[in-house]
């Protein structure tokens, strides 16, 4: 699959929220109560992604001019890892993870930290994450 990574810019806003929602509703689901994923969501809206947009935190992958998944890393830390539930498990998520990774390593000495949702452990496990 032939995918670019580039840096999100505002205009992806919508599209973030709405990848976003789309994986945590089917990919995480599983792993989480209703109410729990509900509350996860509650308060997302397109406008909460610019904050991050404009400091640099988040890119985006894309396949074919569309986004199939997002990152957001800060030094010292990978903060999110979504992808489209319609890509999962095709290697998607390991590009956005590889690229996250190079981004938390800049200008960072030490590890690097994770919160990883339920059903991303054994993910981040095979990126040498461990849960502590």
């Amino acid at each position: 699959m032939d995918l670019s990574i580039r840096p999100a810019t505002p205009a992806d806003a919508p599209r973030l929220h709405a990848l976003h929602t789309a994986s945590v509703r089917r990919i995480c689901a599983p792993h989480y109560a209703q109410d729990v994923i509900d509350g996860w969501l509650a308060h997302r809206a397109p406008a909460g992604y610019l904050t991050r947009i404009e400091r640099g935190e988040l890119f985006v992958v894309e396949r074919e001019g569309s986004i199939v998944g997002f990152g957001e890393a800060t030094p010292g830390v990978v903060v999110a890892c979504y992808v489209d539930p319609a890509f999962a498990r095709r290697g998607v998520g390991s590009v956005i993870m590889a690229h996250a990774l190079a981004l938390a390593r800049r200008g960072h000495q030490g590890p690097i930290r994770v919160q990883a949702t339920l059903n991303a452990v054994p993910f981040y496990g095979r990126f040498g994450f461990c849960e502590l």
